[in-house]
């Protein structure tokens, strides 16, 4: 095991150990101790710790499903008979619906769906990071890092948007941090039992049970039933609520500046329903702005931006919301799943709203924009799982990232680079 592992362990299994294994010895590059710089690298350390247990909770859910592409589709049923599919519905919903349900206020977070006029027009590379929970971040943390290796910039994109555990990865990469995030991910993935003994065992309460069901038997991408997950998210009795969860997301980034101007975020507003769309122009700390992302009903938060209360950016007929993208040459999309109907009946998706991947894809490519898609799908062998929740799933979809990196390294430098 590598020494970064080893020092992990201690810090996770004490901070007093740490200091006294660091004493012993020195700094790993074998220079002089610095003990206060040790201490305050302990302490980042154990922040992020406590906010790895809460996203092994349920923090940061995904809302989104599987399949691995074409090759690696998979059967299963579809939602109950009447519910239309995504292909049924007008891209984005019905706009007279969604005017109609506005806040009747210009904060400048409200975007419709699809976004315009097109922030990327004119622009060169865009990127989109969908959610999907501990597993997606795991399998981020990946292939992400095999690309890094490869010499592949991804912060290159002239415009990006993260989706809820996508928006922590984007602060992340962003922030030039995805080495140190690869390495204690490694470290919980080769100790899933000691990742499990950190966390204490929930039993969610009645208000939490019913955010979930409201936001799984949601159906249509309309103003009600949005506002319905909203609704439940609001009356949610979490135990990180509105005044909580965006201090553990800052602790986990390791950063409250907006980490590049290039970097949006989703959101939806409670209350109306509203697709919001997040930037370093709207003057919200990038924790607040993640945390908001990352506010899955019935789990965490819900998240003040501004004077709106939020809730997660999948709450919505999007997991991706490549439209923020609109415009580009070219866009890397990663989502979890490839956008069909079988991501609730596998246990992957929180939310049953159709997804509108593949038309937020069409949409980009009549305006233009060359796209590749990189769905990251289940583990090879599986055919559903837990929870994209689960931490045994950590290790496993760290080692599946990087396989399915140096699969893809030649196919991203051909088009990114």
């Amino acid at each position: 095991m590598p020494g970064g592992a080893h020092r992990f362990l201690a810090i996770v299994l004490s901070r007093n150990r740490v200091f006294i294994a660091e004493s012993a010895s020195g700094r790993p590059d074998g220079g002089p101790r610095d003990d206060a710089s040790e201490i305050e690298r302990t302490r980042a350390d154990m922040r992020r710790r406590t906010f790895l247990s809460a996203l092994s909770t349920g923090a940061i859910a995904a809302g989104t499903g599987l399949a691995g592409g074409p090759e690696r589709a998979f059967a299963g049923s579809l939602p109950a008979a009447g519910t239309p599919a995504a292909s049924e519905l007008p891209f984005g919903g019905d706009p007279k619906a969604w005017a109609a349900a506005a806040a009747g206020w210009d904060d400048g977070l409200a975007h419709p769906i699809p976004y315009t006029p097109m922030p990327g027009k004119g622009l060169d590379r865009g990127l989109v990071l969908s959610g999907g929970g501990a597993y997606m971040l795991s399998f981020y943390a990946g292939y992400l890092g095999v690309l890094q290796q490869a010499g592949i910039d991804l912060t290159k994109a002239d415009i990006a948007v993260g989706t809820s555990a996508g928006s922590l990865m984007g602060a992340i990469l962003f922030s030039n941090q995805l080495a140190a995030m690869t390495q204690e991910l490694d470290a919980l993935g080769d100790f899933p039992w000691l990742f499990a003994k950190l966390i204490p065992n929930s039993h969610p309460n009645p208000s939490q049970d019913r955010g979930r069901e409201a936001a799984v038997k949601a159906d249509a991408y309309t103003p009600e039933a949005v506002q319905s997950i909203g609704r439940a998210a609001l009356a949610a009795n979490n135990g990180a609520g509105p005044d909580e969860f965006y201090k553990a997301v800052g602790e986990f980034i390791n950063v409250t500046d907006w980490p590049s101007p290039k970097l949006h975020t989703s959101a939806n507003d409670c209350y109306t329903g509203e697709r919001l769309v997040v930037s370093s122009e709207d003057g919200i700390p990038i924790d607040v702005a993640c945390a908001a992302s990352a506010s899955l009903p019935g789990q965490m938060g819900p998240t003040f931006l501004k004077n709106r209360l939020c809730m997660d950016g999948a709450m919505s007929c999007s997991n991706t919301h490549a439209d923020v993208v609109g415009g580009v040459k070219r866009a890397l999309i990663f989502s979890l799943s490839d956008g069909g109907r079988d991501a609730v009946t596998s246990h992957l998706t929180n939310i049953g709203i159709p997804d509108t991947l593949q038309q937020e894809i069409e949409y980009l490519e009549a305006n233009g924009t060359k796209t590749m898609l990189v769905v990251a799908g289940l583990l090879p062998g599986m055919t559903t799982m837990t929870s994209n929740m689960d931490p045994q799933y950590i290790n496993p979809a760290m080692a599946y990232g990087k396989q399915r990196a140096g699969e893809d390294v030649a196919k991203i430098t051909a088009f990114w680079e």
